[in-house]
């Protein structure tokens, strides 16, 4: 035949060929869906049958699990993913000692089971009390699985039974080094075994109701190695508050998202990755007291990534990022490093401390006045290249740039701000260099009532040992506005507690007395006092300062003299220059005052010279012994013209009740004048008691009133509060002898009473 005689052979189309395929597909996929719809149909008509027949299904168990199984009871149900059968009292193998699985389900998956992941049947299990334990070398087990009170193994059982269901179980959480015993009301688990391999999912609930914790494990049973994961997407902290406290600290308010990685290895936890982003997270520590409410702090939001790996021997952990609260600016801890166990350490290139502090406060791992003082004064600091190592109970070192320590003010005590160094520090003690560029302020409310605001260059060096800590430096520049200090000395705090013992000495250079009223301890004064005080000193300055304090202050104010007992030392020495300084209200001010203050005790002296209304005054002594009982005493001696010594008088009290009688008087020549004064500031005072005398030596007076000049005027006159009196002052009028009498007081009615003269 020719070719003509044959069609031409041509291959389908790409899509005809597509066409055929999926018209193939689909009648497969239908012959199998009515294979399964009879499979169906056939096995739910043939069921009840097999419940007739335990034995025969005791057998088919028996094949799958290679050991002879026995119930007591089955009941069969027909479910959408196959045959369900309801074992009472299911047993598992040979002998005296089987392995007692209980009452218990087997889902027969006869659809499901031809996935390669998925079992073939699935044994399920329902109210478990599980306990998940520690023991003592680390490694963890699960307690209360089917079949672990016979000495077979369970999970080899399990393998031949196909997946595990266990679900409204109940789990015991046991581990007694880490400080953990606590329960979860209910934790649904699903678990496969194959052969070494074990997978298991799971939830748990804190309380009933809340959102459940999703795990996952994947392990080796052989080796213990494998990993688990947690995690809560919208997590509420609040069902963590029955949690066991760590260091006495547990979370009772926030919200966000929490996930945790654990490597397992020979069934001990040998690491972790946590990442946390929570909301409005909010502690609760332990009472300072007992039956007192239990203190919170507010942390606002939290942001996690850590990693911790080793064992509570010696293990490590890092956070890669880790930032407390809300706003712009929350607190960085970013690059946390720490180590702890038999070598412990710390490494941070920043590290802000005030919010580990503020856990500190509410934790019981530190003493109840430490964290009484913690909480109240916000204290925290930020740290810059932190590095610390040690081994316990060994050798420590330690080294950090400290900025902006800072702690506020409480009760009688002060708060500073703004204080920077360098910080080193060994097992015996620390040192910190200052940082002269770093402006402090030192803020004591209750002493010295202002805030005072300088600079410091030195170190100080502290140390702890059985009587306590102390704190010394050899040398310290504080550098003010107003004065600079040198000091040297230092400061011990009894381990006991208690108020601490000083031993301190400072060099003050040049300051205005202006300053001083901002260095008066308000607690410990009497407010008439430092009125007085500050009244008192108007102007001037002071010069070479030495300040001593050395001793225990349960014996301030230290009036009794030092002994080898020690009670101890309050000594301010000080050099006045010009003055100005007002002992009373009334009377006119010292000017250019010259003379050496003392404060001690809770007292002060001073002596020295000045002028008084332009009088001089080569003898000026004041001093209060005592600021509790305080009562000022002033002595002052002047020497001058009689003329400016009546000035003076005419300045004083004395004018506004006498003034007609010394306005007519007119002095001059020498006198020598005496005062005295005792002030009384204490409340319930009397009226301060004023008096003095004034020498006349040759002196000339006159009366305006009835135009009497009187030379060669000789003799003594007195004053008081009340007035003055000049009895029998030998006179010359008009080169005669005579003898003159002067008074003035609220006993004098008549001008003529208060000017007589006998010639």
């Amino acid at each position: 035949m020719s070719d003509a005689a044959h069609p031409a052979h041509h291959p389908l189309p790409p899509r005809r060929r597509w066409r055929l395929l999926r018209r193939g597909l689909g009648y497969a996929l239908a012959s199998v869906l009515v294979l399964l719809a009879l499979g169906n149909g056939i096995g739910s008509q043939l069921l009840p049958l097999a419940e007739r027949h335990p034995d025969r299904i005791a057998a088919w168990l028996q094949a799958r699990v290679g050991q002879p199984v026995a119930f007591d009871r089955v009941e069969t149900e027909w479910t959408r993913r196959g045959p369900l059968l309801r074992l009472d009292n299911l047993r598992i193998g040979r002998g005296d000692a089987p392995l007692r699985i209980g009452d218990a389900e087997i889902l027969v998956a006869q659809y499901a089971g031809l996935l390669p992941w998925r079992s073939f049947t699935e044994l399920r299990v329902r109210g478990l009390d599980l306990t998940l334990e520690r023991d003592d070398s680390g490694r963890w087990q699960v307690r209360g699985l089917p079949g672990q009170q016979s000495q077979a193994d369970p999970l080899a059982t399990l393998e031949r039974l196909g997946e595990l269901q266990v679900s409204h179980a109940r789990l015991h959480v046991r581990a007694p080094a880490l400080g953990i015993e606590t329960r979860l009301p209910r934790i649904d688990l699903r678990m496969q075994v194959a052969g070494k391999r074990v997978r298991a999912g799971m939830h748990a609930w804190f309380r009933t109701g809340d959102q459940p914790i999703a795990a996952a494990i994947d392990f080796d049973r052989g080796t213990g190695d494998g990993q688990v994961y947690a995690g809560l997407r919208d997590a509420d902290l609040r069902a963590f508050a029955g949690l066991p406290r760590i260091a006495g600290v547990v979370p009772v308010a926030g919200r966000g998202r929490l996930r945790a990685w654990l490597d397992l290895h020979g069934h001990r936890i040998d690491g972790v990755r946590a990442s946390a982003m929570l909301e409005g997270v909010m502690l609760q520590g332990a009472p300072l007291v007992a039956g007192a409410p239990a203190p919170t702090r507010s942390l606002g939001a939290v942001s996690l990534d850590a990693r911790w790996r080793g064992t509570l021997r010696q293990w490590q952990a890092q956070a890669t990022r880790l930032r407390i609260g809300s706003g712009r600016t929350p607190d960085v801890l970013d690059g946390l490093a720490v180590a702890g166990g038999e070598r412990y350490g710390l490494r941070a290139a920043r590290l802000d401390a005030e919010p580990l502090l503020a856990v500190l406060a509410l934790g019981d791992a530190a003493s109840p006045r430490l964290r009484q003082w913690l909480a109240a004064s916000s204290a925290g600091a930020v740290l810059e290249d932190v590095a610390v190592s040690g081994v316990r109970g060994g050798a420590m070192q330690a080294r950090a740039r400290v900025r902006g320590l800072h702690f506020a003010p409480v009760g009688n005590s002060p708060g500073m701000r703004g204080v920077s160094g360098d910080l080193v520090a060994d097992a015996a003690g620390m040192r910190m260099r200052f940082d002269r560029a770093a402006d402090v302020a030192f803020d004591w409310p209750a002493g010295f009532g202002v805030v005072h605001t300088f600079t410091l260059d030195g170190e100080a060096v502290a140390w702890h040992d059985v009587d306590g800590w102390t704190v010394r430096t050899a040398g310290l520049a504080i550098d003010g506005r107003d004065l600079k200090i040198d000091a040297r000395g230092g400061i011990g705090f009894p381990a006991g507690g208690g108020r601490p013992r000083l031993d301190i000495a400072a060099d003050i250079g040049e300051a205005p007395i202006k300053a001083a009223p901002g260095f008066w301890i308000h607690h410990l004064m009497p407010k008439a006092t430092i009125a007085w005080l500050d009244a008192a000193l108007q102007g001037g300055r002071l010069r070479d300062v030495h300040a001593v304090v050395a001793g225990d202050l349960r014996d301030w104010p230290f009036r009794d003299e030092p002994t080898a007992a020690g009670a101890g030392l309050f000594r301010i020495d000080a050099r006045i220059e010009d003055g100005l300084l007002k002992f009373q209200r009334d009377w006119p001010a010292a000017e250019g005052v010259d003379a050496a203050l003392r404060f001690q005790a809770d007292g002060f002296t001073l002596a020295g010279a000045g002028r008084l209304a332009g009088v001089p005054i080569p003898l000026l002594k004041a001093g209060i012994p005592r600021f509790g009982h305080a009562e000022l005493s002033v002595e002052a001696r002047a020497t001058g013209d009689a003329g400016a010594m009546l000035a003076m008088l005419r300045k004083s009290p004395l004018q506004r009740e006498y003034g007609p009688t010394m306005d007519a008087l007119r002095a001059t020549g020498a006198a020598d004048a005496g005062f005295r004064m005792r002030l009384p500031l204490y409340h319930g005072a009397p009226s301060p008691q004023i008096d003095g005398t004034v020498a006349l030596a040759g002196a000339r007076l006159e009366e305006t009133r009835w135009d009497l000049v009187f030379d060669g005027v000789q003799g003594n006159a007195r004053f008081d509060r009340l007035g003055f009196v000049a009895d029998g002052l030998q006179v010359r009028y008009a080169g005669l002898p005579g003898v003159l009498s002067l008074r003035a007081g609220p006993h004098v009615r008549d001008p003529k009473q208060a000017f007589e003269a006998d010639l």
